[in-house]
């Protein structure tokens, strides 16, 4: 940081350190829990947080009406995860005085005072299973003022999941349990019997089983929804539909526990728009810079420039596109520079990329990496794109979009024979192909960019793919959705 200047500037090498360490968040983190936790000494509290291995860990609520199966799908996320599950039995099984109030509310089928449930729930996160792994409340709150009493204790989930489905298909959910005595197991007559007949035989009805136990509690669940609801920020909410195949819901419902909530941290985009030929990434990056004022970096128009402004790298270059078209036409290989070296070209790209307005306004970037070798040394160089979009686009529609490309060599104007026709008759006569728009070369493209495309796929981990057969303003749309929300984390055992 140079002190001489003002308005002093921050070098983009710190952000870009900042962001691939998460410090944002982890500073986030760190005041979060000393305004939660408020310890005598804040500074030895700091210190002893950040000696924990990993705080990012899954805190959830898992709420909804009985037999919605929040404790099955529950069990099973806990099983892939690690996860560990809370809920009513784990509670009451917590060495605390606040113990004696909840089994005397239970008793009396009230519901756990607020502060005597966030005493217990607070008690139980503080074990090292919990810190270490996670934890999943199942069941609770069910009240608005449990809900606020858990905010009191310094209680949070990063994810709210409420299960839902019709009373009725409730009812007859319900009243189909059976518990197997001897394990504990749950099971269900139709729905989820078990495989054994001898399990079958003993299996009994669970406590409590009858429809007017059921309906009772559907009509407190209805009746504290909308506080327990109102208690929460919107985006911490999902309702799932549990009406459906188990599977399913638990594929629903482990997809968005691994969603990441919006930080507010300072990020510079960094955007790989990648895909073969025609299938967008021009129109795309032209769009992302306009809105976002992001920098519009095409390697083809990189090394364009630098052969015509005869730099010394441009000059470097020129002579390995000469070789490349020795015995041809000049025109049919205008864009051809798959002959320069690797080191060359990334050589070409970061001297842009490390100018000022790529640092503070972020890029987006198409036409490079073509490969794993070039997506690492790209890294390895300091500039790894952010965020990685694959444009997928079907062949036909590719062959059809380049194939009809014109240009009128008068006037420089590009046309299409089908989406953007030239306006006159004496203009249509005169248009020329590029040789490079014949339906042997664009099949080529594609054949060279699906090559390389699962190596690419699998460096960029966390790539997305777009649906590039869309209208332009559409694929814009999903771009700029995925491109607003945080990554998704690949699984809850990266955090774990």
């Amino acid at each position: 940081m140079d002190q001489t200047k003002r308005p002093l500037k921050v070098p983009p090498e710190f952000t870009m350190y900042a962001e691939k360490n998460d410090l944002f968040a982890l500073y986030e983190r760190l005041i979060q829990d000393v305004i939660v936790s408020q310890p005598l000494d804040p500074l030895e509290h700091m210190i002893n947080f950040l000696h924990k291995g990993n705080d990012d860990v899954p805190q959830t609520f898992i709420l909804g009406p009985p037999a919605t199966g929040k404790a099955s799908i529950g069990q099973m996320i806990a099983k892939e995860s690690g996860v560990k599950i809370i809920d009513e039995s784990e509670l009451l099984a917590v060495d605390i005085e606040a113990v004696k109030v909840a089994r005397e509310s239970i008793d009396a089928d009230t519901d756990i005072p607020g502060d005597t449930l966030g005493a217990l729930v607070k008690e139980r996160i503080s074990k090292r299973d919990c810190s270490d792994s996670g934890w999943m409340l199942i069941g609770f709150p069910k009240t608005r003022d449990q809900a606020l009493a858990l905010q009191r204790h310094g209680i949070f989930a990063k994810h709210i999941l409420f299960f839902d489905a019709p009373d009725m298909v409730l009812v007859e959910r319900f009243m189909g349990k059976r518990v197997d005595p001897d394990t504990g197991e749950i099971y269900h007559l139709t729905f989820e019997p078990p495989e054994s007949p001898e399990v079958t035989r003993r299996l009994k009805p669970i406590n409590n089983q009858s429809e007017k136990v059921v309906r009772k509690r559907l009509i407190h669940y209805h009746r504290n929804l909308e506080g327990i609801k109102n208690s929460y920020e919107s985006g911490r909410v999902k309702f799932l539909n549990s009406d459906q195949p188990k599977g399913d819901v638990y594929a629903q419902a482990y997809h968005y526990l691994c969603q990441q909530s919006r930080s507010a941290a300072p990020q510079t985009p960094r955007v790989a728009l990648l895909g073969p030929r025609g299938s967008g990434k021009g129109t795309q990056a032209a769009l992302l810079s306009a809105k976002y004022g992001v920098v519009n970096v095409s390697m083809v128009d990189l090394i364009k420039q630098a052969v015509a402004d005869n730099s010394k790298i441009g000059n470097m270059m020129s002579t390995y596109i000469e070789k490349k078209m020795m015995g041809q036409s000049k025109l049919d290989n205008k864009y051809d520079i798959s002959g320069i070296p690797d080191n060359i070209v990334l050589k070409c790209l970061t001297d842009r990329l490390s100018k000022l307005d790529c640092a503070t306004k972020g890029w987006v970037l198409r036409g490079y990496p073509k490969s794993r070798n070039q997506a690492e040394a790209l890294a390895e160089a300091g500039y790894a794109p952010n965020r990685v979009y694959f444009l997928d686009c079907p062949s036909d529609t590719i062959v059809e979009r380049l194939s009809l490309r014109r240009t009128d060599p008068v006037t420089g104007d590009q046309f299409h024979l089908i989406y953007n026709p030239p306006p006159t008759l004496e203009m249509k006569r005169r248009l020329r192909t590029n040789p490079r728009d014949s339906e042997s070369t664009i099949d080529e493209d594609i054949v060279a960019f699906d090559t390389s495309l699962e190596d690419l796929v699998d460096f960029y981990s966390t790539s997305q793919s777009v649906n590039g057969d869309q209208d332009p303003h559409t694929v814009f749309e999903t771009l700029e959705s995925l491109l607003v929300k945080p990554l998704p984390k690949q699984t809850l055992k990266s955090v774990i």
